[in-house]
């Protein structure tokens, strides 16, 4: 039977339509090429998974060889040394798809018109599978200096690539090395000790997580300090390399190092890294001639020497081995400041978050403080507390986290590590003591004597001057409860 032939016409339409709809839901989703913009071409193709090592030669410079083994990279040249496995992963990413801007010639029947007779850089990587290594070469740069001329060695032809490809292997043997001294990291430190021309003291972590002095004085440090301090030892790196496997160190001033920091890692594995005398710095600016014509000194009194501009490096290593290296000042500077800085100086730093009660006593009376959290109508937590004894009331959030929180804020004025009795100070008849339960007790208690306000605290065996001033509004926050 034949069809008319307006279902014909309504067929071709139809056909016409889904078409349409084809172009319109799927091609317009493809990124329109911009005018005169070029298809990128795959150059090369490395599996980083699969690399097993990676040689980069320059036109100038020492060629350098890294090899993996096992899990981690080493440099085999032009030194051995442990080398720094994300400086090589990140060289083997910008190998995994290199794509050049063009083909500028299908084969260089004049090699030197690209640079490539002799090769500003050569990468080679040998990757497990592959049959040959992988290689590419750069040549000269584009008149614009933005692109640089390439080739592999499995194809004649010659691409452009961005110069940032080429730039991403301007290495030289010391950029891939490991350059962390002694490979630390900070939650992992469970006790330290310190030892240098400010005296010598230790700490070690407790079992809350916070930090004490254990000598020469049982006494709470500051959590903020300690991490900073361990902080400066984690990031630790070298500068420079002195010596790779030096058997005599005294020109070093390692024969005695002026300051030396001990650690004990939750593994049991102990580290500990000495600190010489200072190192040259050739990039330091040169400090400015002294007057030739210095002031006159008062009558009766020497001139004053010259000072002495400040080391910005020093020599340092880890205790045990040859390898001496040039670190920054920043750690020596950070011990420097000695035990006063890692001090507590605040009575007590309370985390409203993770406490889950308290207990003061005051004038003889005792009362406890309970904190319930539940959730509100939109899921958020919502936190509650109550009096409990003697009697139960419920009380306003911000008036009790205000007063748990002002133990952090009254400032200490005076360590006295060597106390007397505790009545020289009003501690045999404290005026407040506070306990706080938040993973284990915490408490302190306050004494006043002859218009001065002192302080103790479990953990520490020294009596603390406070401020007079933050005192009185602890006393006051908490006789309001």
């Amino acid at each position: 039977m034949k069809l008319p032939e307006f279902w014909k016409t309504g067929a071709l339409l139809l056909v016409l339509a889904g078409l349409g709809s084809y172009i319109w839901f799927v091609e317009r989703k493809q990124e329109p090429k911009r005018e005169g913009e070029r298809e990128k071409v795959t150059v090369l193709t490395v599996d980083k998974a699969k690399a097993k090592e990676l040689s980069l030669a320059a036109a100038s410079g020492e060629p350098i060889r890294v090899v993996k083994e096992g899990s981690a990279w080493k440099v085999t040249s032009p030194f051995t040394a442990p080398a720094d496995t994300s400086a090589v992963e990140s060289m083997l990413t910008s190998l995994e798809k290199v794509e050049a801007d063009e083909v500028v010639a299908e084969r260089a029947a004049n090699p030197a018109e690209f640079g490539l007779d002799k090769p500003s850089r050569t990468v080679t990587a040998v990757v497990d599978g592959a049959k040959a290594p992988l290689k590419i070469e750069f040549g000269a740069k584009s008149p614009d200096g933005s692109s640089v001329y390439a080739r592999t060695a499995s194809s004649p032809r010659v691409y452009l690539l961005a110069s940032w490809v080429e730039g991403s292997f301007d290495k030289k043997p010391f950029d891939l090395r490991d350059r962390d001294l002694l490979h630390v990291k900070r939650d992992d430190v469970r006790s330290m000790e310190v030892a240098g021309p400010e005296g010598a003291y230790a700490l070690a972590r407790t079992d809350a997580g916070e930090w004490a002095f254990t000598k020469p004085v049982a006494t709470r440090a500051g959590r903020w300090s300690v991490d900073g301090l361990l902080g400066t030892i984690e990031n630790l790196r070298m500068d420079s390399v002195a010596a790779e496997a030096a058997t005599e160190v005294k020109a070093y001033g390692l024969d005695k190092p002026t300051r030396t920091v001990s650690l004990v890692l939750k593994d049991g594995s102990t580290r500990s890294l000495e600190i010489g005398a200072p190192a040259p710095d050739p990039t330091a600016t040169p400090s400015p001639s002294p007057s030739p014509s210095p002031s006159p000194a008062k009558k009766g009194e020497k001139p004053k020497p010259p000072e002495k501009p400040k080391p910005t490096k020093y020599y340092a290593r880890q205790a045990g081995t040859g390898l001496v290296a040039v670190v920054p000042a920043t750690v020596a500077d950070d011990l420097a400041k000695g035990m006063g800085e890692l001090r507590a100086k605040r009575l007590l730093e309370v985390a409203t978050y993770e406490t889950e009660g308290f207990e003061a006593v005051a004038g003889g009376a005792k009362k406890t403080y309970a904190k319930t959290t539940t959730k509100d109508k939109d899921g958020f937590d919502k936190t509650q507390w109550k009096r409990t004894a003697p009697d139960a009331k419920d009380l306003e959030t911000t008036k009790v986290e205000d007063a748990l929180f002002k133990m952090g804020s009254v400032e200490v004025s005076e360590f006295v590590d060597q106390p007397q009795a505790l009545a020289a100070y009003g501690l045999d008849a404290p005026v407040l003591k506070v306990t706080v339960k938040a993973k284990g007790e915490s408490w302190i208690e306050v004494g006043k004597k002859d218009g001065a306000v002192y302080a103790r605290r479990n953990g520490d065996a020294a009596v603390l001057k406070l401020d007079a001033t933050k005192a009185e509004e602890l006393l006051k926050a908490f006789g309001e409860l």
